[in-house]
């Protein structure tokens, strides 16, 4: 498997997918309704694919929370909402082949450098809807009632798309038993919701991107390895490494090390690589994780800004071969997602999701990703916005 780093892109396909960078904005109806003829055409039913559309619409349009009753009040058009409700929650459409056509049409218009896995935490009062319990949130740093997910992400220095989702469940509908981060099997359902979404688009090889450190990382790389997917991840402090053969070792010590540890010991080492007009040192190391066999060679890569002593951020990946500024630019993806994530996603109601079906969330997901998508590309997204990224 070949991965280019971050290479010029091509010119964009002549199929109609997203507006490009310094297109023309785009008519709201106009744009739904052609996007909803190629994303929604798996729905067999007429009367499916036009409630689609209407959601959508109202995902895109609806101000406050976007619920079933305040999606109707503002598409009209004949759209109640216990139909609205019932095409979400209670109807038959299967949403992994629209998942598919959607990432093939942000494939199109985004011409992205990786894949980004990111959790969505959404806090609940109670504990009837779908996938909700107590659990620890480590960016909050306590333990409270809610949902959690995992978004899969298409990305570009410029801008970032959901595609594809996966629920933490508890046991509940959907039968599958509740898999916390770090959890086993955590790591080969994330793994496995990108090796899908990529073959049913025979997409060429992208690195995954994600922040790893609330994750059990020697499982996930295992997992990821055997997809065939090469990878990037933010890794915590205490993860234990050791140099690989043959490289410089750190000190006489046993060799296995907490990540940080190494990378404190290198900081003398680091050069400076400008990213997004900000310049940061980084600190490269080849090192293997204890216990992996067969054991392979990763590079540990130290993240410095300003004059610090400890690493801003700590990445390891097996994308030995590519430059240092590339491997920075990957890793800045994350970044890309999060102020999509915040500048979009909420805003057409991703987190809005208030029933108990399982099936329902996934739907409802699916289409508020196909409304990101369209939001993107309304007034020549792709081209309009960009919100900025922490550099």
């Amino acid at each position: 498997m070949i991965v280019t780093p971050l290479d010029p892109k091509p010119k964009p396909k002549a199929k109609a997918s997203l507006s490009l960078a310094g297109s023309a904005p785009r008519d709201l109806e106009s744009l739904v309704t052609e996007a909803c003829e190629e994303l929604l055409g798996s729905l067999r039913r007429t009367d499916q694919r036009r409630r689609g559309a209407q959601y959508i619409r109202g995902l895109l349009t609806a101000s406050g929370r976007k619920t079933a009753r305040n999606i109707a009040t503002f598409v009209g058009a004949g759209a109640s909402a216990q139909s609205l409700h019932h095409f979400v929650a209670g109807s038959t459409w299967d949403w992994r082949p629209v998942r598919a056509a959607l990432a093939r049409y942000v494939d199109d218009g985004l011409r992205p450098d990786a894949w980004v896995i990111r959790p969505m935490v959404v806090s609940k009062t109670g504990v009837r809807s779908v996938g909700v319990r107590r659990r620890f949130v480590p960016d909050l740093g306590r333990v409270m009632s809610c949902q959690r997910s995992h978004g899969l992400w298409l990305a570009s220095d410029a801008m970032a798309a959901p595609v594809s989702w996966h629920l933490t469940l508890d046991g509940g509908p959907g039968g599958e038993a509740d898999r916390q981060p770090g959890a086993a099997g955590e790591e080969r359902d994330l793994a496995r919701l990108v090796a899908e979404i990529a073959q049913a688009n025979r997409t060429v090889a992208r690195p995954v991107v994600m922040d790893a450190r609330s994750a059990a990382v020697p499982p996930l790389v295992r997992a990821l390895t055997t997809a065939g997917l090469p990878f990037m991840l933010r890794v915590g402090g205490e993860l234990p490494l050791a140099p690989a053969a043959g490289r410089v070792q750190v000190d006489r010590r046993p060799q296995t090390a907490p990540a940080q540890h190494l990378m404190e010991q290198l900081k003398r080492l680091g050069r400076p690589v400008e990213c997004h007009g900000a310049v940061n040192f980084v600190t490269p190391l080849a090192v293997v994780l204890p216990g992996m066999l067969p054991q392979r060679t990763l590079l540990l890569m130290g993240v410095w800004r300003a004059n610090r002593r400890r690493p801003a951020d700590l990445w390891l990946t097996d994308l030995t071969s590519w430059g240092h500024s590339a491997l920075l630019r990957l890793a800045m993806l994350t970044e890309r997602v999060d102020a999509d994530f915040a500048g979009v996603s909420v805003d057409v109601g991703v987190r809005d999701f208030e029933g108990r079906s399982f099936q329902g969330w996934h739907r409802h997901v699916t289409l508020a990703s196909i409304a990101h998508a369209l939001r993107l590309s309304q007034g020549g997204q792709w081209c309009g916005y960009q919100a900025p990224i922490a550099v």
